[in-house]
């Protein structure tokens, strides 16, 4: 290898260690295309409205990763040099060193500044990561029970566990393909074909399965694979070159060649832009829209690196840089911008997030300059066994804290019990079918219950506080789904929960089978009233309040057939959770707020109160809770009451403390009590 040589493969992170295959595949252009790629995710997750389809760059990355792996692989196989240990161990050598480091710091941060559930959820999310099936565990969390993506510090590893599972067969496929290299080009462009069909037949259905299954996606990967085949002279085929010979096409095809490469840099860095620009959150991804950004990379990577849009821009010194530490950086700048919403309780502000992001990238620095090149450049069989030892050892750390809940114990015992009840129980479940449709159900017992809880989420702790209150004796039962406020019969819902009136459907059934002494009713209403997270589709009706008016009156006079009815009136909710205020560690000018002006919770509840008031006056059978009087005080509604006992486990539902001390101030114990002694 030369000093030019050297100098390259030096800028690139490339050693002397690997002389045979390094300097010679080391392009800077893909460099400058990996900066464009991170620096898209760094602006949508700390900026979205500026680069509202910024997420595109993890799409850029996989089509660069498949291309930079298959050409080292094919490169490897054409000297003989090529060996499935070798492939991993210098997997292990270029992922390993950074990710140990986050792993360790995001670990020893979240230990110091997280409550125990959030600890618990970060340990399972460390013991993924390490062994890189973080986009399995968070396919399985998503759901309405999911915690806000912003607060997952480990979220953003999803994409590094579809590149490492890519590569546990696509070296193997490699090796056996290269005995037919006749096929290999139809080979992977067929499979590339067959998990493209997947990702936009599936996707409509099961969007989230689809961004996170890895079969759904190893079609970008296998676009940057096709590249390499292509470009890998000992595969081009061998009929169509002497047929150019005899043609005597090759002149003209050299002439078209040299303006298609320097026309497809243009053209690539153009299509990236637009779906960085152009894309949102509400573009079906991926699928169709996914070839906008992928192709843009084909563009760029197929191309030869002569051209003036390649050398100037793509290969210019800052983005070549940011090119260098990109994986590094990916690496951390999630993991504080998630940390930063943590502490400050939602969204950062602007100045917040912009420290975020600069703080990010010198420990990317950092971390590329002093353990990611240094031990890429080693060789020794130790330092692989030693890396894959580390990773294992963060891993089960991460496993020790999911399993010991996130060591609750070392928090007030107000703390400790801000945790749920759990949400199902064999006593209720085994009395429905697998796919019966809510995800919340109990029971005190397998008799026939008396009283019967009806509602969405917030139905779960009023439940757990009556049946603390008042004991077991009196079969009582719990029937909810998150989501779902108590409507029958109108069509408005929050969007994306259509199946919220069959849900309820359901329940009314099981009330006019069992007949029940009383069915109590619970949840959330008002902001079915805000267009903004909710729809209606029913042409019956000219408004939102109209048609809630509607279903909530069909559904109490359909359960007071058959059974006296007792109606919960919205519990408040507050702008943060407690976790907030708990925390030992807040940012300066946090979003924690434990309390709120009674005025200021019942101006939010108005429209929806005049609404049950109207129903109250037109039905005299009716019972009615009224939620604010029995948790706020005469001028505040607080989280926390003056003995120092935390109300709620988080913005809208109930802790078991809250649950036990609505059961009694409301007086809905009591009332239940005597509906059951009848």
């Amino acid at each position: 290898m030369n000093a030019a040589a050297d100098a390259e493969a030096a800028r690139s992170g490339i050693v002397r260690a690997e002389p045979l295959v390094a300097a010679e595949y080391y392009r800077a252009d893909i460099d400058g295309l990996r900066g464009i790629a991170v620096l898209a995710v760094l602006g949508f997750h700390a900026f979205p409205d500026q680069f509202p389809g910024g997420y595109v760059g993890v799409d850029v990355f996989f089509v660069v990763s498949g291309f930079l792996i298959s050409t080292i692989i094919l490169r490897q196989l054409r000297r003989s040099t090529f060996t499935i240990a070798d492939f991993y161990a210098r997997r292990i050598r270029r992922i390993f060193p950074a990710l140990i480091v986050v792993l360790s710091a995001t670990l020893s941060f979240g230990s110091l500044a997280l409550l125990a559930d959030e600890l618990q959820q970060l340990g399972k999310h460390i013991a993924s990561a390490a062994v890189f099936v973080s986009n399995f565990t968070l396919w399985r969390e998503s759901g309405y029970f999911d915690t806000e993506s912003e607060f997952k510090p480990l979220l953003h590893l999803w994409s590094l566990g579809i590149e490492e599972q890519f590569y546990l067969v696509w070296p193997v496929l490699l090796l056996l393909l290269w005995s037919r290299r006749r096929s290999i080009v139809v080979v992977i462009a067929l499979l590339t074909l067959l998990s493209f069909v997947i990702s936009v037949t599936v996707g409509p259905y099961k969007q989230i399965a689809t961004f996170y299954f890895p079969v759904s996606r190893f079609w970008e990967l296998g676009l940057g694979c096709l590249i390499a085949v292509l470009k890998e002279p000992t595969l081009r085929p061998e009929r169509a070159l002497r047929w150019i010979d005899a043609t005597g096409s090759k002149a003209r095809l050299a002439r078209f060649s040299s303006v298609a490469h320097s026309v497809l840099p243009l053209l690539g860095i153009a299509l990236v832009c637009v779906a960085v620009f152009l894309f949102d959150r509400d573009t079906p991804f991926p699928g169709w829209a996914a070839l906008v950004p992928t192709i843009g990379a084909m563009c760029i990577v197929g191309a030869s690196s002569g051209s003036w849009w390649q050398k100037r821009v793509l290969a210019s010194s800052g983005l070549v840089l940011i090119g260098l530490i990109s994986y590094p950086l990916y690496l951390w700048h999630w993991p504080m911008l998630s940390f930063a919403a943590i502490l400050e309780a939602g969204t950062p502000d602007v100045v917040t997030r912009v420290i975020a992001v600069a703080v990010s990238l010198p420990l990317a620095w950092l971390t590329y300059k002093f353990f990611e090149r240094p031990i890429r450049a080693q060789r020794s069989r130790r330092v692989t066994v030693a890396l894959f030892a580390s990773l294992a050892l963060i891993g089960t750390a991460g496993l020790a804290l999911y399993a010991l809940r996130g060591f609750p114990d070392r928090f007030d015992l107000d703390v400790r019990t801000l945790r749920p009840e759990s949400r199902m129980n064999a006593f209720c479940v085994d009395r429905f079918p697998d796919d019966a449709p809510f995800n919340y159900c109990k029971s005190t017992s397998p008799g026939q219950p008396v009283a019967v809880f009806l509602g969405d989420s917030r139905a779960h702790g009023i439940y757990e506080g009556v049946v603390d209150v008042l004991g077991s004796d009196s079969p009582m039962l719990l029937l909810g789904r998150g989501a779902c406020p108590a409507l029958l019969g109108a069509r408005l819902y929050y969007t994306g929960h259509e199946e919220c009136g069959e849900v309820w459907e359901t329940f009314v059934r099981y009330v006019e089978e069992t007949r029940p002494r009383v069915v109590i009713v619970a949840g959330a209403g008002s902001s079915l009233l805000n267009p903004e997270v909710a729809e209606m589709t029913d042409p019956r009706f000219d408004s939102r309040e109209e048609a809630l008016e509607y279903g909530l009156r069909e559904l109490l006079t359909t359960l007071q057939k058959t059974s006296s009815v007792i109606y919960v009136r919205q519990l408040p909710q507050f702008i943060s959770s407690p976790s907030c205020f708990l925390r030992k560690i807040k940012l300066p000018g946090n979003n924690c707020q434990p309390s709120v002006p009674r005025s200021t919770m019942e101006a939010k509840l108005a429209a929806y109160n005049r609404i049950v008031d109207r129903l109250q006056a037109e039905m005299p059978q009716l019972k009615v809770v009224d939620s604010m009087a029995a948790l706020c005080e005469s001028s505040v509604c607080s989280q926390r009451l003056k003995s120092g006992e935390i109300t709620y486990s988080d913005r809208y539902h109930l802790s078991p403390v809250g649950g036990r001390y609505f059961a009694r101030t409301s007086g809905l114990a009591s009332m239940i009590a005597a509906e059951v002694s009848r």
